[in-house]
């Protein structure tokens, strides 16, 4: 009696957990969703993203509402996310600095505010390389006439998103790569960085296309080279650092991400969302304006990739060591 009482009760809770599910899929969602963007508006992300929630908001017939919640190189972001409700209504679009912060924070003994296990892959979106630009008054020319002038002394300062950000990572490989030594102005997001590159307070700095792009036509500043593993339109005619002989490759990408335990269904739908959005003739012709790269995965693909993309940058991150500002 007892073992069939067990049995009706396993089978009860299970039709609840499958009819529950059912509902979250059939509901979802019923209220504005929340994509937080852990940089200061105006970076590439924030391009990203704000050109994504104008689409999803079509797909998913309610509101996609784009937050800002800079500081700390991302985790201030990140960690609101990963320690959210994982009901969907709250995502994460970020960059590579989601994955250095944990293996910044470990480093340097430090207790880090989020794991990348309280995250769920969903879905990249972009990859673009950094474009390294320098201010014209620099007279520079080249990465190699950059590497030159820097020499072990420090005497070339750059600006980036902050220390082992998105945008400072491809520096420290330089310096790894090259043995030179970069004055580094960490700030708090893109947009900040690219600010002090053209009011001629730093000498140099990496950018995403989207953000180097109107400044170099404007001939605000100067592209030197490219760090990807092929050269990116508008930028045919800049090399990438290893036609320069500068052993590195390195991308900016942008992804979403969802808190863990986000029910299978929900996520189903943000997938799907994602996909359709991603193929919207009017996002693609966005990403084209702002010269971003859609280079979407989602599934088994963006977990291999998330995978090996973590050891790369995290075994970067202990390479190059601690970093004194």
């Amino acid at each position: 009696m007892k073992s069939t009482i067990n049995n009706h009760l396993v089978i009860i809770f299970s039709c609840l957990f499958l009819t529950q599910l059912s509902l979250a899929q059939e509901t979802f969602p019923s209220k504005p969703i929340t994509i937080v963007n852990p940089n200061p508006p105006g970076g590439f992300v924030d391009n990203v993203g704000r050109n994504l929630s104008i689409v999803l908001q079509k797909i998913l017939k309610q509101p996609v509402l784009i937050v800002n919640k800079p500081g700390a190189n991302g985790a201030i972001g990140h960690a609101f996310v990963a320690n959210t409700s994982a009901d969907g209504y709250t995502l994460l679009l970020t960059s590579p600095s989601l994955i250095t912060q944990p293996a910044i924070d470990a480093l340097y003994n430090k207790n880090s505010s989020y794991t990348l296990n309280k995250l769920i892959p969903v879905a990249q979106i972009t990859s673009d390389p950094a474009i390294i630009s320098v201010h014209p008054e620099t007279q520079i020319k080249t990465i190699q006439d950059l590497i030159k002038r820097a020499a072990p002394q420090g005497n070339i300062a750059i600006s980036s998103s902050g220390t082992y950000g998105a945008t400072h990572l491809p520096m420290a490989m330089i310096e790894h790569a090259t043995s030179v030594k970069f004055k580094h102005i960490p700030t708090s997001g893109g947009a900040p960085a690219m600010n002090l590159a053209l009011g001629g307070h730093v000498n140099a700095v990496a950018s995403a296309p989207s953000v180097a792009f109107p400044q170099t036509q404007a001939n605000k500043l100067i592209p030197i080279a490219q760090t990807g593993t092929k050269r990116l339109p508008p930028f045919l005619e800049i090399p990438t650092l290893k036609e320069s002989n500068i052993s590195v490759e390195y991308a900016l990408w942008t992804s979403l991400f969802a808190p863990v335990g986000t029910p299978a269904p929900i996520l189903k739908v943000i997938t799907q969302a994602m996909r359709e959005a991603t193929q919207d003739e009017q996002f693609k012709v966005a990403l084209v304006k702002s010269n971003s790269t859609l280079d979407y995965l989602d599934g088994e693909d963006f977990n291999q990739f998330w995978k090996s993309e973590i050891k790369k940058l995290q075994d970067t991150v202990r390479q190059i060591g601690k970093v004194d500002e």
